[in-house]
């Protein structure tokens, strides 16, 4: 077992991914360490049943032999993460990894467009948060849960947007190469 074998059980298996251009170094190390000893790492955590999983710029655990229940989890969170993507690039299409803005920023436009308004308050609604306040720390508490997101000033509270976002990009990317390779009866 590598030194850095727990600490990276412990992010992955709750979802979490370490991504290249995290504002956090301890988080860049691990990333660092995957990627150097990528081989040892992936068969290690092969024997517990857990698949070592990289993206571009980011790490992520899928599990061996899933089960129905868990796959159908995942689509209901892959569904609501379509949703934050969706809200997200309305209120700007450059919203990628790498972005940065800040959450004053984010809120006062959930306030001027009435069409960010309109998907905030749906994705919102069932989790009782009604000020625009509320509703973006709760976006942002899951994307930083997830590891989409890192304040990098407390100060101002800007955010920057990591590599592990484009999961969900590449995710809605195959759904769509998927659509357009349907033919139409």
């Amino acid at each position: 077992m590598r030194n850095n074998t727990q600490r990276i059980y412990e992010r992955l298996s709750r979802g979490e991914f370490l991504s290249v251009d995290s504002a956090d170094a301890s988080v860049r190390h691990l990333y660092e360490d995957i990627e150097e000893n990528l081989e040892d790492y992936t068969e290690y955590f092969k024997e517990i049943g857990l698949q070592l999983e990289s993206g571009n710029g980011y790490f992520y655990f899928s599990r061996i032999g899933e089960g129905k229940q868990t796959i159908e989890q995942k689509l209901d969170s892959f569904s609501k993460w379509l949703d934050y993507l969706d809200f997200l690039k309305c209120y700007n299409q450059s919203f990628a990894a790498g972005y940065q803005f800040r959450k004053s920023h984010l809120t006062e436009q959930i306030s001027l467009d009435i069409e960010l308004k309109e998907k905030a308050n749906r994705l919102f609604k069932k989790y009782g948060v009604g000020s625009n306040v509320e509703i973006v720390n709760k976006l942002l508490q899951e994307m930083q849960n997830m590891g989409f997101a890192e304040c990098i000033s407390e100060l101002d509270e800007t955010f920057k947007v990591t590599s592990a976002f484009r999961y969900v990009e590449e995710l809605v990317e195959i759904i769509q190469i998927a659509n357009e390779d349907e033919i139409p009866e």
